[in-house]
């Protein structure tokens, strides 16, 4: 018996273990036992792990998302949790020079000891955790102890610590804010290891990183940098061979001494093929693979997968204030797309499956670029590669979001390792468009009065800015530029608050003034920024999702179950004035037609919205509403919900993103042909207005020439008057553009849009 057991431990073991060449790694995901001592909680979990899903697993809870639960489940992050494995370590790791154990992700404040001795504490949800602990290991019965405190507790002592008083708790954490709650989000602080543990072990040296940006590129040539990060113990000669497809393509020679260095190389690849956003090209992707070899031995290797695009964010002086547009591969972008949130609000629930299926929704919806919001988690390598795939350009920011943040020197390192680790895991991956410093920082130190309500001192604001400044217009600028020096860097989305007028004359513009301010829909063909990358309207999600969550509950406005999941306090009634203002004649006769009626008004509103930005092409270079998905069952600004099923805003997408728009100018009844296309149109539009019984009451046809990529409007001779002298409930209005016989575009105006 004993035999038969250790040669089960054994294989277990081999299995547990993978092999790069020199450098071995042992996978600690499994047999963990979870530990809330003070509430007599023993459960056997593996790991990635969040004490909330393990509960839920173990039906000790109920699940977070459905019914009214929120409240009841707001214990568990102000509890203390310890997490603890036993494993055994081979002797062929046992022999390399050094053995470390990795935590790629500790979810948020922890202390782990390894056979009785501290390793480390842990205070960043954002980074990875890792630690040399060949001197503590033994070959047999190793324990391995994360000890988590009561996460309340600790935030709250050092927020109340921290002078002077910073707007919002979550500040002094790094940890995403909108576990903390936010308008579409509940509070729903996760604990836990909440991503793979390992251990890993190398002798001589090893990449810890590699990878390959683009710094210029056109059909003929692209000159690109492999950037290293190779960790030695010696100090010696290196070659790094890097492969393509297979094939030795370079070579390159390197001193290194001991520790971590970066290395970069220089070279050129003839008659790339470029990748492009979705409908500018195709997304042609290289694979490589570099080598690292000493004395022609292997130490050890990394793949690398990444497209060749140059991407630059154009700002020039013109009459009205300064453009703000992205040039890929040297030809102009109009940015499409959204803004997107986490998928889950219990990270570990995140499906890379479900994440491929929501981006190509998003991608048949002629999306070119998401926003991953500030106030969210950096989305995983899983994320990136779809979007590497679809071709959605990625606006990413740094994970800060809605406050001003601490400026001592340890936060500020902290941040800095954070973003050096960030920039080098995402910089291969040619969906990556552009680094930002995060959501609406610098919009609420200049706006929402956090210094008289804080009671800041002169000394106090001029400390804070100060960190600020040197935050997110030093470090983080800095990092982007030394480590990838490809992307742009942005310090603060928006760059100008919505209330003041240069915001819609330079950089982005988040416009809010129809849902916070209460303005009408039409008001978004007054506010047009040169970029609007923030701007929405609620609706209820598909009443199949609040049909789950009510789990049997009557479902009506005022059901506690559709309150739980509003988070917004003037959500409901914002719902409703709308819909009376727009559809005052409706008469929903159940709950059901009065959900489908929240979203045909949320489609109605942001098609007013999309239509403007579009139409106003050049000016305006990008349209990103709010927000693409939902982290949870909600009622939201999202245009799909949590299981995916898409509102009726998301099916007008399909041609509001179409390549060619046809709109109708609201002013003058003159049809505006927005193109996108990278090729010039010459083809004719058809204008007709008819009845409901099919009979074509008037009829035109012009003309259409456009040059590539342009917005233009026509005259369509008599449509204005017959348009004004209609009954406007009794008649669409159809545009057709054809070119070659083909129709391109088309689209049928009715009542409601």
């Amino acid at each position: 018996m004993r035999k038969a057991l250790l040669f089960f431990f054994g294989v277990m073991l081999l299995n547990a273990c993978t092999q790069r060449q020199n450098v071995i790694e042992q996978d600690l995901g499994q047999n963990w036992t979870l530990k809330g001592d003070t509430l007599n909680i023993n459960l056997q979990v593996s790991v990635p792990s969040v004490v909330q899903q393990n509960l839920y697993d173990a039906a000790l809870i109920p699940h977070p998302y459905l019914g009214a639960v929120e409240n009841d489940l707001l214990w568990i992050s102000d509890h203390p949790w310890t997490y603890s494995t036993h494993f055994n370590v081979d002797k062929t790791m046992l022999d390399k020079d050094v053995v470390e154990v990795v935590f790629e992700g500790i979810d948020t404040y922890a202390t782990v000891t390894l056979n009785g001795e501290k390793l480390f504490s842990a205070d960043n949800q954002f980074r990875t955790w890792k630690k040399d602990v060949k001197p503590l290991l033994k070959a047999n019965g190793n324990l391995l102890v994360v000890d988590f405190p009561r996460y309340d507790s600790t935030q709250l002592a050092l927020y109340e610590a921290h002078q002077p008083r910073l707007p919002e708790k979550y500040a002094v954490t790094r940890k995403a804010p909108y576990q903390h709650g936010w308008d579409w989000a509940p509070k729903y602080k996760n604990v836990g290891l909440w991503k793979p543990v390992k251990l890993q072990a190398w002798s001589t040296a090893r990449l810890e990183n590699a990878y390959i940006v683009t710094n210029e590129a056109s059909a003929t040539q692209a000159k690109l940098t492999l950037h290293l990060d190779v960790e030695s113990t010696v100090y010696s000669e290196f070659v790094a061979e890097l492969f393509k497809d297979g094939e030795p393509f370079q070579r390159f020679s390197f001193q290194l001494g001991k520790g971590n260095q970066h290395k970069m190389f220089s070279f050129n690849m003839d008659n790339p093929q470029l990748w492009w956003p979705n409908e500018m090209g195709e997304q042609s992707l290289y694979h490589f693979e570099v080598v690292l070899k000493s004395s022609d031995k292997i130490l050890d290797s990394q793949k690398i997968t990444t497209g060749i695009k140059t991407v630059q964010m154009v700002q020039d002086p013109d009459e009205k204030g300064f453009s703000f547009y992205f040039k890929v591969n040297g030809v102009p972008m109009y940015a499409k797309g959204a803004n997107y949130v986490p998928e889950e609000m219990i990270e570990t629930w995140i499906d890379p499956d479900n994440t491929y299926k929501l981006l190509k929704m998003a991608q048949e919806a002629h999306f070119n670029m998401l926003r991953v919001w500030g106030g969210g988690i950096y989305p995983s390598d899983d994320f990136f590669n779809s979007c590497d795939s679809l071709g959605i350009l990625v606006w990413e920011d740094f994970m800060y979001a809605g406050t001003m943040y601490p400026y001592d020197e340890a936060f500020l390192e902290n941040a800095k390792i954070e973003a050096l680790e960030q920039v080098k895991r995402l910089a291969s991956h040619p969906s990556l468009g552009l680094w930002c410093g995060g959501n609406e920082i610098s919009e609420g130190y200049y706006n929402w009065g956090w210094q008289q309500s804080l009671q800041w001192s002169e000394k106090d604001n001029q400390a804070i800015k100060a960190g600020y400044d040197r935050l997110f217009e030093t470090i983080l600028p800095m990092v982007v530029e030394t480590y990838d020096g490809t992307r742009p860097y942005w310090p603060s989305s928006p760059s100008k608050g919505w209330g003041r007028p240069e915001s819609l004359t330079q950089g982005d513009v988040h416009y809010w003034g129809v849902w916070w301010g209460e303005q009408p829909y039409e008001m978004y063909r007054e506010k047009v920024g040169r970029f609007n990358s923030e701007y929405g309207y609620q609706s209820y999600p598909d009443y199949s999702t609040l049909q789950k969550i009510a789990q049997g509950e009557p479902l009506s406005k005022e059901a506690k179950v559709i309150a739980a999941h509003q988070k917004h306090a003037r959500g409901t009634r914002q719902i409703d004035d709308f819909i009376q203002r727009y559809y005052p004649e409706a008469q929903p006769k159940d709950f059901e037609e009065y959900v489908h009626l929240s979203q045909l008004s949320q489609a109605f509103g942001m098609e007013i919205a999309i239509e403007a930005h579009r139409t106003a092409k050049p000016y305006n270079m990008g349209t990103l509403y709010w927000q693409l998905n939902d982290a949870w069952p909600v009622t939201s600004w999202s245009s799909i919900d949590y299981y995916g099923n898409p509102k009726v805003l998301h099916e007008r997408l399909k041609t509001l993103y179409a390549p060619v728009l046809l709109s109708l100018d609201q002013k003058d009844c003159q049809v505006f042909v927005t193109s996108d296309l990278l090729r010039a149109i010459d083809g004719e539009l058809t204008v007709s207005v008819g009845d409901f019984d099919g009979n074509v009451l008037f009829e035109q046809k012009v003309k259409v020439e456009l040059n590539p990529n342009q917005n233009k409007k026509y005259y369509v001779e008599g449509l204005r008057e017959f348009l004004l002298n209609a009954d406007l409930k009794k008649i669409n209005v159809k545009l057709e553009l054809t070119e070659g016989g083909s129709v391109i575009a088309d689209r049928l105006l009715t009542g409601d849009n």
